[in-house]
C-alpha cells in the first residue's frame, strides 16, 4: 500500500481519540481539582481563624483592663503555640511568626459608639478614652494541600469587634441631712412656685424612701401620655414637680409615709403658678433614652431617693434662679433670718444624675447665697439686737465614672469607681449687695458686716474662709454599697469646728464709740464674739439645710451609686 494512503488512514481513523483528550486534560483537572478541594480547605481555615478571631475579641472585652492578655489566653486555650503580638505601630504586613502554624495579634482598646447615624467603619475609634470596646486582628498562613507547588499559600486575615458597655446609675450632692422643716417648706415652695406646708416628719419620710427610677418615668409617661414614645420624650417634657410627685407616689414599694407627703406635694405644686421642670436638665439616661417607656434597661434596678430626686428636680425648675426669703424666726434661737440665693447652671450642662459609661460626669450647680440672721443683743450701749450677714459661695462639685467591672462575671462581685472632687468653697462675714448674686460672670462686691448699729456704738467685721485647691480622690463602691444605699464624700478640708465658728475665729471688730472719740473698747468686742458664738449653732443648722435642699455641701462632695450593670461582651459591627 502506497505511504500516502496509510497516512491518510491514519488521519481518517477516529478511534481513541477519548483516551487521548483525556491523557492531555487529566493534568489540567487535576490542577483544577486541586485548587478547588485547597480553596475550600481555606474558606473552611477562615471560618476558624474568624472564630478565634471572635472569642479573643469577646474574652478581651470583657477584660478590658487586660485586653492583650486575655485575647492571648484564649488562642492558647485553642491550642495555638505561636502567637505573635503587634504592638501598635508594628507593620500589619510582615510575614515574621506565620510560618509552622504561628499567627499574627493584634488587640487595639477604643470607643465603640453604637450610633446608626454613623457608618459602620466610624462606629469604632482606636485609641479613644474612656475604653469600651476591642479590635482584634488575627493573621495566619493558610494552607495548600494539594496545589503548594502551584501556588503560595495565602495569608489568612480576619477582625472581630466586640464591646462590653460596662454602666451605671451615680449622682452627686445626693446626701440630706439636719433638715429644718421650716427653712425648707419656704425654700421648696418658691423653688415649685407652690405653698407646701410639710412636717419635719414628713421630710424625714421622704429622705428615707428609695425609688425605682425607671418605675417613676413610666408612671410620669402615663401622666404625660406618652406611653407610646421612648425615655428621651419623658425626659423632653416639661412637667411641674407636683405631677412628678404623683408619679412617684404611684411606684410599688414606698410606706404609706411617703405617699402622704408625695401626695401633699402633688396637691400643692400643680398649680398653674407652679414651676416646670425638664427633667433631661436633671437625668441623663444615655443609650438607655432611646429604649421604649416600659422597656428599661435589664440588668440596672437602679433606684434613686424620694427626697433627692424632688429636690434636684425643684432646683432645676424653669423658675426664677436668683430668689429671697424672709424665714423670719422659724429657727430657733435666731430672732431673724433672711436668705437671698442664685442658683447656676451646672458648668457645661451636666445632669444630677446619670446612667453612663465610664467617662460619665455628673455636677452640682453653681451656687451663691446670702443668710443674714439677727441676734438677740446684750442690751446697753449695744442695742437689743445683733446682724450676722454669712456669705456662701460654691462652685460646682463633679463626679466622674472611671470604672465598672465584674472581676467574677457576677454581679455580686461587682466593683465601681467614682474620681470626685468637691467645689472650691468661699465663706464669708461680709456685706454685699443681694442683687448681684445672679451675675456669675463677676465677683461680690464686700465690704465690712455692720454687726451693730446701735445710736452710741457701731461695730463692723469681717471674715473670710477660702476652700481651695480641689483635687479628685478615687471612690470605690461594691454590690453592697449600691444595695445598702452607700454615700461616699470626699473633703478639700476639715472644719474641725462649726461653720460659723469656724468665721467667727478670723473674725476682726472694729469698735467705734460714736461721737467720743475712744479707743476700741475690748470689753465690748468680748460681748459682741461672745454672743454671736452663741448663735452659731442655729446658723448652721440653717446653712445645712438651705444647702441640703440644694444638694451641695462646703467643701465635700457626696457620691452614690444608685445601680449598675456589668454588661455582656458582645461582637459588634
Amino acid at each position: 500500500m502506497p505511504r500516502n494512503r496509510l497516512a491518510a488512514r491514519l488521519l481518517a481513523d477516529r478511534r481513541g481519540n477519548l483516551a487521548t483528550m483525556t491523557a492531555l486534560a487529566a493534568p489540567v483537572a487535576l490542577a483544577l481539582a486541586a485548587i478547588a478541594i485547597d480553596s475550600a480547605s481555606l474558606y473552611v481555615e477562615k471560618r476558624q481563624a474568624q472564630s478565634l478571631a471572635d472569642l479573643a475579641a469577646i474574652t478581651a472585652a470583657a477584660n478590658i483592663g487586660n485586653a492583650e492578655a486575655a485575647a492571648v489566653a484564649t488562642l492558647e486555650d485553642n491550642r495555638i503555640a505561636k502567637i505573635v503580638l503587634l504592638r501598635t505601630g508594628t507593620a500589619a504586613d510582615v510575614e515574621t511568626g506565620l510560618a509552622d502554624g504561628g499567627v499574627q495579634l493584634s488587640v487595639i482598646r477604643g470607643r465603640y459608639a453604637a450610633d446608626p447615624a454613623l457608618g459602620v467603619a466610624q462606629r469604632f475609634e482606636a485609641g479613644a478614652q474612656p475604653f469600651n470596646a476591642v479590635r482584634v486582628t488575627l493573621r495566619k498562613k493558610g494552607h495548600r494541600y494539594f496545589a503548594a507547588r502551584l501556588i503560595d499559600a495565602p495569608t489568612i486575615g480576619t477582625v472581630a469587634i466586640a464591646s462590653a458597655p460596662a454602666e451605671a446609675v451615680f449622682s452627686v450632692g445626693s446626701r440630706l441631712a439636719s433638715l429644718n422643716g421650716g427653712v425648707l417648706n419656704a425654700l421648696l415652695s418658691r423653688l415649685t412656685g407652690s405653698s407646701l406646708s410639710l412636717s419635719l416628719m414628713d421630710y424625714n419620710a421622704l429622705l428615707d424612701a428609695d425609688v425605682d427610677l425607671f418605675g417613676v418615668l413610666d408612671a410620669l409617661a402615663t401622666e404625660l401620655n406618652l406611653t407610646a414614645g421612648t425615655y428621651a420624650d419623658v425626659l423632653a417634657a416639661d412637667v411641674k414637680i407636683g405631677r412628678l410627685a404623683a408619679a412617684m407616689a404611684r411606684v410599688n414599694g414606698l410606706s404609706q409615709a411617703a405617699k402622704v407627703a408625695l401626695a401633699a406635694i402633688a396637691r400643692d405644686a400643680s398649680g398653674s403658678h407652679a414651676a416646670k421642670v425638664r427633667l433631661a436638665r436633671v437625668l441623663d439616661l444615655g443609650t438607655a433614652a432611646r429604649l421604649p417607656v416600659g422597656r428599661p434597661p435589664a440588668g440596672f434596678g437602679a433606684t434613686v431617693g424620694v427626697m433627692e430626686l424632688v429636690s434636684g428636680s425643684a432646683v432645676m425648675a424653669d423658675g426664677n434662679h436668683q430668689l429671697a426669703l424672709d424665714l423670719g424666726a422659724s429657727v430657733p434661737g435666731l430672732a431673724g433670718l433672711r436668705l437671698d440665693l442664685a442658683v447656676g447652671e451646672p458648668a457645661q450642662f451636666a445632669p444630677w444624675l446619670t446612667l453612663g459609661e465610664s467617662g460619665a460626669v455628673v455636677r452640682t450647680a453653681q451656687t451663691r447665697l446670702l443668710l443674714t440672721a439677727t441676734v438677740g443683743g446684750p442690751g446697753g450701749v449695744l442695742g437689743t439686737s445683733l446682724k450676722l450677714p454669712v456669705y456662701v459661695e460654691l462652685a460646682f462639685a463633679e463626679a466622674r465614672l472611671t470604672g465598672v467591672s465584674c472581676p467574677s462575671g457576677r454581679l455580686d462581685s461587682l466593683k465601681v469607681s467614682v474620681a470626685a472632687r468637691p467645689g472650691v468653697a468661699e465663706v464669708r462675714i461680709a456685706e454685699t449687695s443681694a442683687t448681684t448674686l445672679s451675675d456669675f460672670r463677676n465677683a461680690p462686691v464686700f465690704a465690712p458686716a455692720r454687726i451693730v448699729q446701735a445710736p452710741l456704738v457701731a461695730v463692723t467685721g469681717q471674715a473670710r474662709v477660702a476652700i481651695a485647691n480641689p483635687s479628685a480622690a478615687t471612690l470605690a463602691f461594691t454590690h453592697r454599697d449600691v444595695r445598702d444605699r452607700v454615700v461616699r464624700s470626699v473633703s478639700t478640708t476639715s472644719l474641725t469646728q462649726s461653720l460659723t465658728q469656724s468665721l467667727l475665729g478670723n473674725l476682726q471688730l472694729n469698735v467705734q464709740v460714736i461721737g467720743l472719740g475712744l479707743g476700741v473698747p475690748s470689753n465690748l468686742s468680748s460681748t459682741v464674739a461672745g454672743t454671736l458664738g452663741a448663735a452659731t449653732a442655729p446658723v448652721d443648722t440653717a446653712l445645712n439645710s438651705v444647702l441640703a435642699m440644694l444638694g451641695v455641701k462646703v467643701g465635700e462632695a457626696d457620691v452614690r451609686v444608685h445601680g449598675a450593670s456589668c454588661g455582656r461582651s458582645v461582637l459588634v459591627q
